[in-house]
């Protein structure tokens, strides 16, 4: 049985000529994208528009790329760099993340990574009420925090991966994740040490 063609395999397909390979790499990825303006902007169509740009984009950019890294890598740069230019162009409003979105396929989702605890039995009204004020701490942090704690979350990208995506170095990628972490455990902290005053 002949294994599927890799990425960089598409892209010498296509930059031969072959559109089909082009089609294919769509086909691969597109959903990865989708999810990614998702969590950035939390509008659906948005996203899906977002992405087809991402591929229109795309065309011009593999007659000249050169696979010097992963081209996962390159089309998140491609697609973090849209989406600056959305937010720019368009002050499109970034909406909550969903906390309960899985975290690369897994079992495990955003809530879990930031509350650092597993959820007890008869907690399940409370961790609602915080998977809310989470979502609204997240709409409010800073662009350049959000995009890492997505990156890093919910698409499973590596920090190397993403300082290459940013254009960034390993340690700065680091400093953001935890400033966007810990910026999240004091907002929920607060939250509930108001409730604690109140009772």
């Amino acid at each position: 049985m002949t294994s599927p063609l890799t990425d960089n395999e598409l892209i010498v397909e296509f930059q031969r000529g072959n559109l089909d390979a082009f089609e294919m790499l769509v086909l691969r990825h597109q959903d990865q994208l989708i999810n990614f303006f998702y969590h950035c902007s939390g509008d659906r169509q948005l996203s899906e528009d977002y992405t087809q740009d991402v591929f229109v984009r795309l065309v011009s950019y593999l007659d000249r790329y050169s696979p010097k890294a992963k081209f996962t890598t390159f089309l998140y740069k491609v697609a973090r760099n849209m989406w600056i230019d959305k937010l720019r162009a368009e002050r499109v409003r970034p909406r909550p993340v969903s906390l309960e979105s899985p975290i690369s396929g897994g079992e495990r989702c955003l809530k879990d990574t930031i509350e650092g605890k597993s959820q007890a039995p008869g907690d399940a009204i409370a961790h609602h009420e915080l998977g809310e004020t989470l979502e609204a701490v997240i709409e409010s942090l800073p662009e350049d925090l959000r995009v890492v704690l997505v990156l890093s979350e919910i698409q499973g990208l590596k920090y190397r991966e993403i300082s290459e995506v940013l254009d960034v170095p390993i340690g700065t990628v680091k400093s953001r994740m935890h400033s966007a972490v810990e910026t999240l455990r004091k907002k929920l902290s607060g939250k509930d040490l108001a409730e604690e005053e109140e009772e």
